[in-house]
């Protein structure tokens, strides 16, 4: 017998999501798995809130992450890399490059 999976609920971004989203927002938006972004907030690796219920200070804090400085700091990033890592624009295609075994066997065969 085969094993169906759970039916499991799409989770979507809005068009223009908020400054501060979800850690399952967060982890759709920059595509890791919400452990992954859970692992980041606490390692201090993106600008992650935790918020808590002002009446209950003590109780459980929920986890947010501020989209805006995410992409900044991924902006800066871009900005201040060397010119090598800009190489990769160079090393774009249109259509998929042919590898070299197949122009090598082309080669052998007109020269056959």
């Amino acid at each position: 017998k085969t094993r169906k999976s759970p039916e499991r609920e799409e989770i979507r971004l809005a068009k223009n999501p908020a400054k501060l989203i979800s850690k399952e927002g967060f982890a759709l938006y920059i595509g890791k798995t919400v452990d992954a972004v859970v692992a980041m907030a606490k390692a201090a690796k993106a600008p992650a809130i935790y918020m808590a219920d002002p009446l209950n200070p003590s109780g459980n804090a929920e986890l947010y992450f501020d989209r805006e400085e995410w992409d900044e700091a991924c902006r800066q990033l871009v900005e201040s890399a060397p010119p090598e890592w800009h190489d990769w624009r160079n090393r774009l295609f249109l259509f998929k490059p042919t590898s070299g075994r197949r122009k090598k066997k082309t080669d052998e065969q007109q020269a056959a």
